[in-house]
């Protein structure tokens, strides 16, 4: 199977600056459409602001939380919809910006969870190399 990222910009970081509304989704960023399954989020998070609490905020079409942290630095979570749902990404309070983000299928991102390299059936006597 062949990994896609279905995160539509993942080059580009989503920041909270404090210059817009955190009540008009200023600071999200909705996937739509995704399937009924099991998905991966990962991002890198950053705080320059001071305050302390949630960094980052996953939620479904109906508002209900699917994750949340209030970690610095990688954060990766797994979520599952029952059926086909949408999934919004939220820097979640002034200073936070969120990058190198991954959402993907589970079942793909499983495919590199390994490591990646050569099958295990090579040694370091047999490797083609």
């Amino acid at each position: 199977m062949q990994r896609i990222n279905l995160y539509p910009s993942p080059l580009t970081p989503l920041v909270n600056d404090g210059t817009g509304d955190i009540t008009h989704g200023d600071y999200d960023v909705a996937i739509d459409n995704l399937e009924a399954g099991t998905y991966v989020f990962a991002a890198d998070i950053q705080n320059s602001g001071t305050q302390t609490g949630i960094n980052v905020m996953l939620f479904d079409s109906g508002w209900n939380p699917l994750f949340s942290s209030d970690k610095i630095g990688h954060v990766q979570t797994t979520f599952t919809f029952k059926k086909p749902d949408r999934v919004r990404i939220r820097a979640f309070q002034n200073g936070v910006t969120i990058s190198n983000v991954i959402v993907e299928r589970a079942d793909t991102y499983a495919l590199t969870s390994g490591g990646g390299g050569l099958p295990s059936f090579f040694t370091a006597q047999n490797a083609p190399y």
